[in-house]
């Protein structure tokens, strides 16, 4: 996996570029080269970690859907492959750091332009099930308390989507960044557009949670 900045960082929608992008931690490179890798293999398709890549790879789940529920320690390796490779997308789109607990359903991408936290190795558990049913980690998208019901309210305003869309990965991005953004227009009203979150300020909410 390369480590060079994405040339779609420069759309990044946090409002402020990261210049390079840092390497991702050992273990999430080798978790994304794998995902990388079974795509390559079953559709011939090679995944560049551009957020264009993401229905590609939501198709690869579905198809491998009724096989990876037959086998449930193939559907975790596949879920975490994928999963790490959807937190990098994330992540070279988005100012954001990894955090790897020893506990998988722990595990967090967290923005630094805005307080907001969720765990893609759960998201990909929803695109693989269709569904929030499942036995994976979480893919609630955590956010201040304070902006709970802004960031609620313009989600709830978003068109319908067909439940299969609802759950895949791509979509998964969209309201990630429409999340951002509005966290993004909430900080900018109360005066507060030049902070940034580092690992200390998530440090207690994710030891909560």
């Amino acid at each position: 996996m390369s480590d060079e900045p994405d040339d779609d960082a420069d759309n990044d929608v946090g409002g402020r570029h990261p210049g390079t992008i840092a390497p991702p931690p050992d273990q999430i490179a080798d978790l994304a080269r794998a995902c990388v890798d079974y795509v390559k293999r079953a559709l011939n398709v090679e995944l560049d970690f551009s957020a264009e890549t993401l229905p590609m790879l939501d198709h690869y789940l579905v198809t491998r859907r009724s096989d990876l529920f037959d086998r449930p320690d193939l559907l975790q390796l596949v879920a975490r492959s994928s999963g790490a490779y959807f937190g990098e997308v994330v992540r070279r789109r988005v100012p954001a750091f990894w955090r790897l607990p020893a506990n998988v359903r722990d595990w967090a991408v967290c923005a630094r332009p805005v307080f907001l936290w969720f765990n893609p190795i759960g998201a990909a558990h929803e695109a693989i099930a269709g569904s929030d049913e499942h036995d994976g980690p979480s893919s609630v998208l955590h956010v201040a308390p304070e902006y709970r019901a802004a960031v609620d309210q313009r989600l709830a305003n978003l068109p319908p989507v067909p439940e299969e869309e609802y759950y895949s990965l791509a979509t998964r991005l969209e309201v990630i960044e429409i999340a951002i953004d509005e966290l993004r227009l909430q900080l900018e009203k109360a005066g507060y557009s030049e902070l940034e979150y580092d690992e200390g300020d998530y440090e207690v909410e994710l030891t909560l949670n």
